[in-house]
This record gives structure tokens, C-alpha cells and sequence, in this order.
């Protein structure tokens, strides 16, 4: 009994460092995106679209995540 609660435990440290990791790297990528630019980069630069289709895009091309794209939509469009 006391092994299963050590196991149950070791897991959802486990499962919390791995969801710790995942959102570096997603917070990484997002910065390469801004950083190199693209295609869809150069077409929110010179487009005054609005931002929520912009977002749907990058979304859909990187499957970044909702917020990190509107993290990238904003900080190209300042």
C-alpha cells in the first residue's frame, strides 16, 4: 500500500515537471517565431487584418496554443 501511494506520488511530480517543460519549449518556439519570421509573420506585419483571424492562422500553422500566438500577433503588431 505504502509503495502504491510512493509510486502515485513520484507520477504527479512527474506529470507536473513534464507540463513544466512542455510550456518552456512552447514559450521558446513562440520567440524563434517572432525572432525568424516567415511568411505569416511578413503577412502580419504588412496587413491590418483583424488580430483574432491573424491568431487562428498561426494557430493553425504551428499549434502553438491560443494565447502564445496572440502573444505573437501583438508583439509584431507594436
Amino acid at each position: 500500500m505504502i509503495f502504491q501511494t510512493y509510486l502515485i506520488i513520484l507520477l504527479i511530480f512527474l506529470v507536473i515537471y513534464l507540463l513544466w517543460k512542455k510550456y518552456i519549449i512552447k514559450n521558446k518556439f513562440t520567440q524563434y517565431i517572432i525572432d525568424n519570421g516567415g511568411k505569416e509573420i511578413d503577412f502580419i506585419r504588412n496587413t491590418e487584418g483583424s488580430s483574432s483571424d491573424m491568431v487562428k492562422m498561426i494557430n493553425k500553422r504551428y499549434k502553438i496554443g491560443i494565447v502564445n500566438a496572440y502573444t505573437i500577433v501583438n508583439l509584431i503588431k507594436e
